[in-house]
């Protein structure tokens, strides 16, 4: 199977910065976070480099994030089964505002059936 043009080169960059700086991260404190330089968080995030799979990696569990989240774009699974970018920060907030989210999504299913 040939790819599209598109999903033959993966840019992940600009969703690693909106990310970022959706925890309120520095590209210099994210990279002493990593042990790495300011400079190579910068060029992952401008697509110049792509980093490494460890990289990968470690960013998302700065992020909270998974990698399959980061390249959901470039994978073929239906679009039912991608990650909203709006319920990322779900997991950051605190329980019982959890529950409560959880409890309206499950009045909202047992409405619609």
């Amino acid at each position: 199977m040939r790819m599209d043009k598109r999903k033959s080169n993966i840019r992940i960059g600009n969703l690693l910065k909106r990310t970022r700086k959706s925890f309120g991260y520095t590209q210099e404190e994210v990279a002493e976070m990593l042990d790495l330089a300011p400079r190579y968080i910068s060029d992952i995030e401008r697509d110049k480099t792509k980093g490494s799979i460890n990289t990968l990696v470690k960013l998302c569990n700065i992020y909270k994030i998974t990698p399959t989240y980061v390249l959901q774009e470039y994978l073929d699974i239906p679009s039912d089964f991608r990650v909203d970018p709006d319920l990322m920060g779900f997991y950051d907030l605190e329980e019982n505002n959890r529950d409560i989210i959880l409890q309206l999504i499950q009045y909202m299913n047992k409405k619609e059936k």
